[in-house]
């Protein structure tokens, strides 16, 4: 009796991993490991029958884990110096703004880099500890006792999925991306042959004049609210082969008046 018992609670342990995690297989293969809870969201590694799986949230039909060995993430390249990080940056799922965002790393992190950077300055990184990704609660094993126990999240409803657009530019930007915060009027942009590049900033010069200066993709941000009004704009600047007007990438919009 005290053996099984003993079995029974090393049993229970290897299901459940340190600070409260789970211990699962994968089943259904080739199965995807995504960046977002959602069959769009970008396959950022794929996994075979058998391998190990640590999940640390659950939802109905998806499952939070950590990132499987040798799983990857991008960040600029400018970045990085002596292996470790120069400021905090937000880690992305692939090589542009136009991929989702999986995580945040603070400055000083120590980073593991694979390869060369891209034309425009991205470069692949070992993910780091605190990244997540997600794949289906179906294609996985596990102790659903131990599950039960796991925190609970939702899956976003309206998230903006990757804006293929912006990453089909990879590529033809002649600079790296650089934050700037710009102030002046946004109107709509009807003329490009991209749809996502739906705005024009134009600067003020002079008493009346007004120049234009970025053309604007609003990435994560709504300029509907601000038609016709003076707005400062927080995004990334890129230079872009054949664009007489540099591509403004913008994340946050507010009214300066």
């Amino acid at each position: 009796m005290k053996i099984f018992l003993v079995t029974n609670l090393l049993l229970a342990m290897s299901a459940v991993f340190a600070a409260g995690t789970v211990q699962g297989t994968v089943k259904k293969f080739p199965l995807n490991v995504r960046a977002g809870a959602g069959v769009k969201y970008t396959a950022v590694a794929k996994l075979a029958k058998d391998n190990p799986v640590e999940i640390t949230r659950v939802s109905n039909q998806w499952l939070a884990i950590k990132p499987p060995e040798n799983s990857r993430v991008w960040i600029m390249n400018e970045f990085v110096k002596n292996g470790k990080l120069l400021r905090g940056v937000n880690l992305r799922s692939g090589p542009s703004t136009g991929y989702e965002t999986v995580g945040f790393a603070r400055r000083g992190t120590a980073v593991k880099i694979h390869g060369k950077p891209t034309s425009s300055g991205w470069v692949q990184i070992s993910a780091p500890a605190g990244v997540e990704f997600y794949v289906g609660r179906p294609a996985i094993e596990a102790d659903k006792t131990a599950l039960s126990k796991l925190p609970k999240f939702k899956v976003p409803t309206g998230k903006v999925l990757p804006n293929e657009e912006l990453i089909n530019l990879e590529g033809n930007f002649l600079t790296t991306g650089k934050d700037i915060t710009v102030t002046g009027y946004v109107y709509e942009e009807k003329q490009s042959h991209l749809k996502s590049v739906s705005h024009v900033l134009y600067e003020p010069s002079g008493a009346e004049d007004l120049i234009p200066r970025y053309m604007v993709m609003p990435n994560r941000c709504d300029f509907g609210k601000y038609q016709d009004k003076k707005v400062r704009v927080y995004g990334e600047f890129y230079k872009v082969k054949g664009w007489k007007l540099p591509l403004l990438v913008a994340k946050i919009v507010r009214s300066a008046e």
